[in-house]
């Protein structure tokens, strides 16, 4: 059996409404310290790297208005960042990194810090709300988040590297 270019897109749309529908409804309601993870810049930054800059910039913008739409009061934040994140990461991957999890954990790691840290800017500097209060439940978003790179690599390498096979 052939799998081609739509059998990759159903296998990306079905993990991003996965992890969609995980984020929202199951660990919306599983907080820690009113903290939530975020699974969809995880996804960004897959589909980046073992897509590359373009797709990686497609799927970014994808999870990212999901994103903004399960958090409710982000705005556009997720919306730009993780299209950024997903071109960034694919651009790098064709250039300087190597396709696998080293640069997965890293990238992953390095987006989830970046996208809480830019959840903080809102409430710091618009309602005034000290970073000695908001830096706690950052990093258990961090952390609560991070839980969650291996078990999103998995679907992820084997959906793109199936949807990049062609058998002849």
């Amino acid at each position: 059996m052939r799998k081609g270019p739509v059998y990759g897109i159903i296998s990306h749309i079905l993990i991003v409404l996965a992890l969609y529908l995980l984020q929202t409804a199951v660990f919306s309601r599983l907080r820690i310290n009113t903290a939530a993870p975020l699974l969809l810049p995880l996804a960004a930054v897959g589909f980046g790297l073992f897509e590359g800059g373009f797709k990686g910039g497609v799927w970014g913008l994808i999870c990212g208005v999901l994103c903004d739409i399960s958090l409710g009061d982000s705005g556009l934040l997720f919306t730009v960042f993780l299209t950024f994140a997903g071109f960034f990461t694919g651009f790098l991957s064709e250039f300087f990194l190597a396709r696998g999890f080293p640069s997965y954990l890293t990238m992953s790691l390095l987006t989830l810090v970046l996208s809480v840290l830019l959840q903080l800017v809102g409430p710091h500097f618009y309602r005034g709300a000290p970073l000695a209060v908001l830096w706690k439940p950052a990093l258990i978003q961090t952390i609560y988040s991070a839980i969650f790179i291996i078990p999103v690599y998995y679907p992820i390498h084997r959906a793109t590297r199936a949807s990049r096979r062609v058998r002849i």
